[in-house]
């Protein structure tokens, strides 16, 4: 194994009795895990954001937040007509043409020395950027010429209407293309995550509403975060949107479709393909014209069945886990010509943090790795204790009678899928597993799979490495950290090892001087 991992996600959080901050409101830690010669090298850092460089100056928090109620200082009055969060800079990281960012979709991205990971400052993507913000995901999708693209998005949010952007970034850094979609009837919009086939970028409207009632009374009184002002609604229903991507090589000239679903929460994707409908009988098309019909869509993704802003690390029990407040793999077929997108969940298991072999994005895949729960219960469940592979047959979905699954056979998956399940222990809590290919290798999910635990008995972090086509038979090498990590969200993985210099005295053993333990304040 040669390259970098990165992982980004809250490491600083704030626990004191005048200001509880929401988990997704810490700031951000980026991690990078390089590997070289059969050795691995660890540091970390917090992203060094204005917000977080002023509060540790102050040794106090002074910005409010997306998803904590009240004011910075605990005061419980405050103006709620100032949108003005801090930028924490901890959903996503991404290595491209030569610089590293730290994402967050509230904010401008953060560039940061990839080798170092000392902070550079905020960066507009070389004046790409014009908007107050960029997506915490995107995706690297590799073009037929082989290069690859850096495919990201911003929103705009207004009481008038919203609008979506999206941003394709050559290797070089520099922008090839920017598509922006008018969001009709969506004062607040609440995108997280985007997927991209061959000729769209996909992404779902979730079935939420913007409480202004709720803004100006609970808000004002710090009843409420900003965040709780969106409400699900389950008499609302769903959209999957696809938006053509401009300078596409089959020349097809197609329009966006906005096709309804059921109602859901979705934070994120994994991969998205299309399937070319045959010619009809007597209406031929030659293979010199473009087609004139869209393709179908086929979309994997993570939906929610129903979710509350208001559920915190402090709040929640026992209760939580029943019900509905859950998410599970399903895969929606988009007919754009039709104006249907029908979904068929795959899994019975609550599943999270979905992650596919990145070499196939917007194209056909067949593997699928998951945080799943071990209960597997049609309505109990529990925290992600495992991980799972599923190979789903490119065909689910796409049968008659699609959707109609009762995912009753004894692995409660379904028809055309295969499940292979890894579980590291009863107090063990994997995130978000990353896929890295084996070098000289084509073949889809030949690599190995890296993920981070947490061991609640040890209360220190293991770094997991398993075969990414075997996860049952257990992790062929643990690394085992000194100490704990925060839970993170989303990383990524380069070919480029991005370890220290090579230095007298650096290698197994020796004590890392870039490490931040014990020098961070706690606020």
């Amino acid at each position: 194994m040669y390259g970098t991992y990165y992982r980004n996600g809250p490491g600083l959080q704030v626990d004191n009795p005048r200001y509880r901050r929401h988990t997704f409101d810490g700031d951000g830690m980026v991690l990078s895990l390089a590997f070289r010669n059969g050795r691995a090298y660890f540091r970390n850092r917090f992203v060094r954001t204005d917000g977080f460089v002023k509060e540790q100056a102050a040794g106090r928090p002074l910005f409010r937040n997306a998803f904590t109620r009240g004011a910075a200082d605990g005061f419980p009055l405050f103006n709620p007509f100032d949108l003005s969060f801090k930028n924490v800079a901890n959903t996503g990281v991404v290595l491209w043409a030569g610089g590293l960012y730290a994402l967050w979709e509230g904010g401008l991205p953060y560039a940061m020395n990839p080798r170092s990971l000392e902070t550079l400052g905020e960066t507009r993507m070389g004046g790409a950027l014009r908007g107050s913000n960029f997506g915490g995901h995107y995706k690297v999708v590799e073009e037929a010429d082989g290069s690859n693209r850096l495919v990201g998005f911003s929103t705009a949010s207004s009481f008038g209407g919203s609008s979506i952007t999206f941003y394709e970034f050559a290797e070089d850094g520099s922008l090839l293309h920017e598509t922006t979609h008018p969001l009709q009837g969506v004062s607040l919009a609440f995108i997280h995550d985007m997927t991209v086939s061959e000729h769209y970028y996909i992404f779902v409207l979730s079935a939420v509403d913007f409480d202004a009632a709720k803004f100006v009374t609970s808000y004002l009184l710090s009843q409420c975060s900003v965040a709780e002002c969106l409400t699900f609604n389950p008499a609302k229903s769903s959209w999957v949107v696809l938006v053509p991507r401009p300078g596409r090589p089959s020349g097809r000239v197609l329009q966006p479709k906005q096709l309804e679903m059921t109602p859901c929460f979705s934070f994120h994707l994994s991969n998205a393909f299309e399937v070319e409908r045959d010619p009809q009988p007597g209406n031929p098309q030659l293979p010199s014209q473009p087609r004139q019909t869209a393709p179908l869509v086929v979309v994997d993704t993570l939906p929610w069945q129903e979710v509350s802003f208001s559920t915190t690390q402090y709040t929640y029990g026992p209760e939580y886990y029943w019900g509905r407040s859950r998410s599970h793999l399903v895969r929606v077929v988009c007919d754009p010509d039709a104006g249907t997108a029908t979904s068929q969940q795959l899994m019975r298991r609550a599943a999270e943090f979905c992650v596919n072999d990145p070499r196939v994005n917007s194209r056909q895949h067949r593997i699928i790795w998951v945080g799943c729960d071990m209960v597997d219960h049609a309505k109990a469940f529990g925290h992600l204790q495992a991980i799972a592979r599923l190979e789903i047959d490119p065909r689910v979905g796409l049968r008659k009678g699609a959707g109609t699954d009762a995912l009753s056979n004894p692995e409660g998956v379904s028809e055309g899928v295969s499940l292979d399940v890894w579980y590291p222990g009863d107090r063990c809590f994997p995130g978000e597993p990353m896929f890295v290919p084996r070098p000289g290798s084509s073949r889809e999910g030949d690599g190995w799979l890296l993920v981070v635990v947490h061991n609640a008995a040890t209360q220190k972090a293991e770094v997991n490495i398993l075969d990414a086509q075997n996860l049952s038979g257990g992790p062929l090498a643990v690394i085992h950290l000194p100490h704990r990590l925060p839970s993170g969200l989303h990383g990524s993985w380069s070919s480029e090892f991005m370890g220290p210099e090579d230095e007298p005295g650096v290698g197994v053993g020796a004590s890392p001087t870039w490490q931040e333990l014990g020098t961070i304040r706690a606020l």
